[in-house]
């Protein structure tokens, strides 16, 4: 590659970052809250500087809420809607460019490639994150932090060598502290994967790695602090909203499992079609040139594993399992190089791991299994990457990315434009029986959202933001469902 080109393709990414941050801007304004929001638009509205905030989160730690950084980006953002939506932009956008510089699928064309595969999630899984605000903080800023980590330590997964910096001990020993402050399953993942890199390094290189070091003391003494919260007690404790099998041993730890495993596979294989037959496609175009029967059978047992995820109605968790199996035989058997096996297989492994923690939890819903399936979507990538794509011609490089995009983008926003002229109608309704100081708002439901929204007919939640004095004394209901 010349300068030239070089520059080109560098100022081309930079130009498509811009374009993308304009249009998930436009994207988060059309979000309306939803569930706990409310609560948090009036929390919010009663921090007044920093200190005020920074009291909040500690009390919070110290009585019912360990998520530390979750709290800061929520309680900050709560009645501020331009600074919401400027969080909720950034992260999304730095989580594009950083599944594109991890994978190695970037550029613009990646950079586009990648927008589809973020915004292209099951509609449970995007309505409790992207489209909830409550859940967007606890979930994806981890997600964006480990991958930061990663990209810091991209050499690794190439299979070079690691350079040694004072800035990138003291922005991995950060980075290792601050994403263990959100969600639990995500602070333990970060503490396996981490210890998996150090160890890596060392077999490859024969010596320890001060970088990874200081990224495992990071996530350790974040996790430490995260569950040194009495929160906890409330888990184990009866009664509680949120359960885990510890209360019951060993055999309460089994029994949790036991239930939880069809639920977990569900929001993360079952319902997740777009992934699936992604990755199965993926792997089968790997295969490509490989002959012989061991390869054909292996072929016809993973297509007919996809189909049946795809149309079965029984045994699907043991097809799932048998997909599974199927799919990581056949990345060993062709990613044509150690560094590309290696990488693969860290971020396929790496969901398992990442989704292990719900099994011993209850309740646990959808938006859990966000960081998992953005693992999931890495390693896809990686597959591609193998793929050499650069190989293609550039019209079909760069056509298929933006049109895939573009079809991504058009159908979210045809979901929420109509779902914010429903929020606007809405508000302006509570606005006008408060200032008419009306006993009951009849506000249009959203009717139209299909699903695309968390909890977003709640009037009692409603009612902490919209009343005269004290919640609830204004009644707030909603009309029937348009036929």
């Amino acid at each position: 590659m010349t300068v030239l080109q070089d520059r080109r393709n560098r100022a081309g990414r930079r130009l498509c970052l811009a374009g993308l941050f304009l249009v998930l801007l436009l994207l988060c304004r059309l979000y309306p809250l939803t569930g706990d929001d409310w609560y948090r638009e009036v929390l919010g509205a009663s921090l007044h500087n920093p200190m005020d905030l920074i009291r909040e989160i500690a009390f919070r730690w110290s009585t019912t809420n360990s998520r530390i950084l979750s709290n800061l980006f929520a309680f900050s953002a709560g009645s501020r809607p331009l600074l919401r939506q400027l969080y909720q932009t950034a992260f999304t956008l730095a989580l594009i460019a950083l599944l594109a510089r991890v994978t190695q699928v970037d550029g613009s064309q990646g950079l586009l490639l990648w927008t589809a595969a973020v915004l292209a999630l099951p509609r449970d899984i995007f309505a409790q994150t992207h489209a909830w605000a409550a859940g967007f903080f606890v979930f994806v800023p981890p997600a964006v932090l480990f991958l930061t980590s990663l990209a810091l330590v991209r050499p690794i997964l190439d299979g070079g060598e690691l350079e040694e910096t004072p800035p990138r001990w003291a922005a991995l020993f950060l980075l290792g502290f601050l994403q263990e402050l959100s969600a639990e399953h995500n602070a333990l993942y970060a503490i396996c994967a981490a210890l998996v890199l150090l160890v890596w390094y060392r077999l490859e290189r024969r010596r320890w790695s001060p970088s990874l070091l200081l990224l495992l003391l990071g996530c350790v003494l974040g996790a430490a602090l995260l569950f040194a919260s009495p929160s906890y007690r409330l888990v184990s404790g009866d009664g509680s909203y949120y359960q885990s099998g510890l209360s019951g041993g060993l055999a309460g730890l089994i029994v949790t499992a036991r239930n939880n495993l069809p639920v977990v596979s569900q929001y993360l294989i079952l319902d997740c079609p777009v992934l699936y037959i992604s990755l199965t496609a993926l792997t089968l175009v790997l295969g490509v040139g490989h002959r012989g029967w061991p390869h054909r059978l292996l072929d016809g047992a993973l297509t007919l594993c996809c189909i049946w995820l795809a149309v079965g109605e029984s045994r699907l968790f043991l097809c799932a399992c048998l997909w599974a199996l199927l799919l990581t035989l056949t990345l060993v058997l062709r990613l044509p190089d150690r560094t590309s096996r290696a990488r693969t297989l860290f971020f396929l492994f790496s969901a398992g791991v990442a989704a292990g923690p719900l099994l011993f939890v209850n309740p646990i819903g959808p938006r859990c299994l966000f960081f998992p399936y953005m693992l999931l979507l890495a390693a896809a990538g990686c597959i591609l990457h193998a793929l050499e794509p650069d190989r293609l011609s550039p019209l079909i490089a760069g056509v298929v990315p933006a049109a895939l995009a573009a079809a991504v983008l058009g159908v979210t926003f045809s979901v929420f434009l109509p779902i914010h002229r429903t929020e606007l109608e809405r508000t302006e309704i509570l606005e006008e029986a408060l200032a008419g100081r009306a006993a009951e708002a009849v506000l249009p439901p959203y009717n139209q959202d299909g699903g695309w929204l968390w909890d977003g007919d709640n009037g009692e939640k409603i009612g902490q933001v919209y009343h005269y004095e004290t919640p609830g004394d204004l009644v707030i209901t909603f009309a029937p469902p348009e036929p």
